[in-house]
């Protein structure tokens, strides 16, 4: 069976599509300073976000609480953990006496469920709840943050943020035949 008749005749997959864009141009246009930063940063290993019970999980409490940083969620499925990982969300803590990684980071099961929560963080989590982890990187230098989170989402462009830092130059689209 065609996978698109598949996915077509079942409904409830919509539900759970995500659009994805890997476009390395956007990869390489990262900044190399930048880029080597990024790399060289000492990130945490795969963090599962929510408990059995659904409650933040005691790795995400144990963050770091006395430096900003970045983070990034991921879905990761379960049949092939090693390959089904997706990238979410990318978000960033700046370091400041109201705010650091942990705490920041520990917000989003609360903003998930409220009333007015972002549309695509309510999403993420009624979906996905169950398959979200977290990978960050803690830091007291706050430019770094910025032109990190800032570049990490424009070469990426996960599909679950909803603003782009600064701009992105769009090619307009061409016939292919």
């Amino acid at each position: 069976m065609n996978i698109d008749a598949f996915v077509n005749a079942n409904d409830s997959a919509r539900i759970y599509e995500c659009t994805y864009y890997h476009d390395p141009t956007r990869w390489n246009s990262i900044p190399k300073d930048t880029k080597e930063i990024l790399t060289s940063q000492k990130w945490s290993g795969y963090i599962k976000y929510l408990d059995p019970e659904g409650n933040v999980s005691d790795a995400i409490k144990n963050l770091p609480n006395n430096e900003g940083g970045i983070y990034i969620f991921f879905i990761q499925g379960p049949t092939l953990p090693s390959a089904e990982m997706y990238i979410a969300y990318i978000g960033r803590a700046l370091f400041t006496d109201g705010q650091n990684i942990k705490k920041r980071v520990s917000q989003y099961n609360r903003e998930s469920k409220r009333n007015n929560a972002r549309p695509k963080i309510s999403r993420l989590f009624r979906h996905w709840k169950d398959y979200l982890y977290v990978k960050y990187f803690s830091t007291k230098d706050n430019e770094l943050i910025q032109q990190g989170e800032s570049a990490l989402i424009k070469a990426i462009l996960p599909p679950f943020n909803d603003d782009i830092p600064e701009k992105i130059e769009f090619k307009q689209a061409r016939k292919a035949f």
